[in-house]
This record gives structure tokens, sequence and C-alpha cells, in this order.
């Protein structure tokens, strides 16, 4: 089952550098966070990998560039996410 969290902005451009912080830099103060979550929680509480471009042809290995090549940044402004722990 997934679950979704939204956050509407006022215009494509505002979510757009939302999504572009949390590559760059984001996601380095959420797992920062998370650490200590960790601790505290049991279970796969922490978003470990962001998933920025999609569509992906998953018939190619993750490190395969032609994984990629239909892939397109932020497409349909979605993120998605695997998770799990940082401490295993």
């Amino acid at each position: 089952m997934a679950f979704t969290l939204k956050i509407d902005f006022d215009n494509e451009e505002a979510a757009r550098h939302f999504g572009l912080w949390l590559c760059e830099a984001g996601e380095q103060d959420y797992w920062e966070w998370m650490k200590y979550r960790e601790q505290e929680e049991n279970g796969n509480i922490t978003a470990i990998n962001f998933h920025y471009s999609s569509p992906l042809d998953e018939s190619f290995p993750a490190n395969d560039k032609r994984r990629y090549k239909k892939a397109k940044f932020l497409n349909n402004l979605t993120i998605d996410t695997t998770c799990g722990r940082q401490d295993s």
C-alpha cells in the first residue's frame, strides 16, 4: 500500500524549486533528523531513496545509463521513495 503526502504550491516554479532543494540539500537534513527517530522507533520509517525521475526503464540495471534515457526530472511533479532504515 502506498501513502501520499501532498504539498500544494501556488505555482509550478515554486513546486519545482522545492523538489530541486530536496534533491540537492534537503535529503541530508531529513536523514540527519531521521537518524535520531530511528533510535526511538522501530520499522521502516525512513525514506532512504528518493526517485526524482520517471519513468525509468527498469529492464536495465541501476548503473546503466539506458535505464534513465527517457526519465524526466520531477516528471508530473512526483517524487517516489523507497523506505527502510539507515541503521541497517
